[in-house]
């Protein structure tokens, strides 16, 4: 056998078991519900005059052949300032993170509170998405999304800072992009289900793993109870795609919204400046 058929044989060989890894080890094959509260809610108007929001996804399980990774995707945080932060990718003591929690190293480095919430577990370790912010984290819950594959979660925290309180989601949707948009299409509705529940001013931020002009994202942009804030550029390095995105209700003003070139992940962080009046 010729060397460049071996090397693409182990290619293929270490694909195909990675492949086989995720699906009998991670995948659920269910529908699964969501499960929202129905009934609208009074809003409370509790705004903060400004705030600096952040989603990143951190592609935390290049840590496991990049021992700095968490310590620059920190520094990149950091010099962003920013006064919330959606991270997905988060990994608590797995494999991928060297058996490191990546959340207690966030947090220690940034200075900021953080909590994590769950998608699934993995051989004693959790995998999922979590909140840094300045401000106070009054409570937080974490809800199943709907769909088959990997098991995809919605995290909320009840966040007060300056003087005002806000709900904060954070989630990562289904990959696979063409071929998983129906278990998107589902979630999708389930997070504007979600945020319509809400008792403050509220602020969506995630991977939603699709583009603008998708279907499901054109038709959750129809909604009335969420505008886009960001990003302005695409947000993965290697696809050249858009799909991090910053969403909130429409009591708040767009100052800007920016794509950061900065950072170790194959996601750039986007930044939006939300304010009031």
């Amino acid at each position: 056998m010729r060397p460049r058929s071996k090397i693409g044989l182990g290619c293929l060989s270490i694909f195909l078991i990675v492949f086989l890894y995720r699906v009998l080890s991670v995948y659920q094959f269910r529908a699964g519900d969501c499960v929202a509260d129905p009934v609208p809610r009074v809003v409370t108007p509790t705004y903060p005059k400004r705030l600096l929001v952040m989603t990143y996804n951190v592609q935390g399980h290049a840590a496991l052949v990049k021992s700095e990774h968490m310590a620059a995707i920190a520094e990149t945080i950091r010099e962003a300032k920013p006064d919330i932060v959606g991270i997905n990718e988060a990994h608590k003591n797995t494999w991928q993170s060297r058996f490191k929690d990546h959340v207690e190293q966030l947090s220690a480095v940034t200075g900021m509170n953080v909590v994590f919430g769950e998608s699934y577990g993995q051989m004693g370790g959790q995998f999922g998405n979590a909140i840094l912010t300045r401000g106070q984290i009054v409570k937080h819950e974490v809800y199943k999304l709907p769909g088959a594959g990997e098991p995809r979660t919605l995290l909320k925290a009840t966040i007060r800072i300056d003087g005002g309180t806000v709900d904060f989601y954070v989630t990562h949707l289904a990959a696979w992009e063409k071929f998983n948009r129906a278990s998107r299409a589902n979630q999708l509705d389930c997070l504007a289900r979600h945020v319509r529940s809400s008792d403050h001013p509220y602020i969506l931020a995630g991977d939603l793993n699709a583009p603008p002009e998708a279907p499901e994202i054109k038709d959750f942009r129809q909604d009335n109870a969420l505008q886009i804030c960001g990003p302005t550029d695409s947000t993965h390095r290697v696809m050249n795609l858009t799909i991090d995105y910053i969403f909130a209700d429409r009591g708040w003003k767009v100052a800007f919204a920016r794509t950061l070139e900065t950072g170790p992940s194959d996601h750039k962080p986007v930044i939006a400046e939300l304010t009031h009046d």
